[in-house]
């Protein structure tokens, strides 16, 4: 199990400005005390404001704003990678060092089984949902007697 050095993007978007700052505060904060990860350099931009399409409103809009800090980070092992992939969501990973990756299968399996185990853990949310989802309509539907 080698060291990986990495170049990551994260980026957050919301509203109001500060929530974002705090937010992008907190994820580097996170990284900062996390043993297995090692900050070498990192640069945050300006929140800049955005403005998009209201989703269900026509002709409105939505105004959110969104920041990013740019990371060269020093991982543990691939384990911690993946880890960091799950838990801060970057949009982009480049590993830099090493240029060939000797993994073992033991590691392979760890991070495969958390892979799986996560994926798991969300089909079960999306089904609690999905099924939730579907009782408050056909209450809806009983309420306006439809059914």
């Amino acid at each position: 199990m080698e060291k990986i050095i990495a170049n990551t993007i994260v980026e957050i978007a919301g509203a109001p400005i500060e929530h974002v700052k705090q937010t992008m505060d907190k994820v580097i904060s996170l990284i900062e005390k996390d043993k297995d990860m090692k900050i070498i350099e990192k640069e945050t931009g300006e929140p800049k404001e955005n403005e998009f399409d209201h989703p269900t409103k026509k002709g409105e809009k939505i105004k959110v704003w969104s920041t990013f800090t740019e990371f060269e980070i020093e991982f543990k092992n691939f384990d911690t990678l993946t880890n960091f992939c799950f838990e801060f969501m970057p949009s982009s990973v480049d590993i830099i060092e090493p240029t060939q990756l000797k993994i073992g299968a033991e590691e392979i399996n760890l991070t495969l089984n958390d892979i799986l185990g996560r994926l798991h853990h969300q089909s079960k949310i999306l089904m609690e949902y999905s099924a939730l989802k579907k009782q408050i309509e056909e209450a809806r539907q009983k309420i306006l007697g439809k059914k």
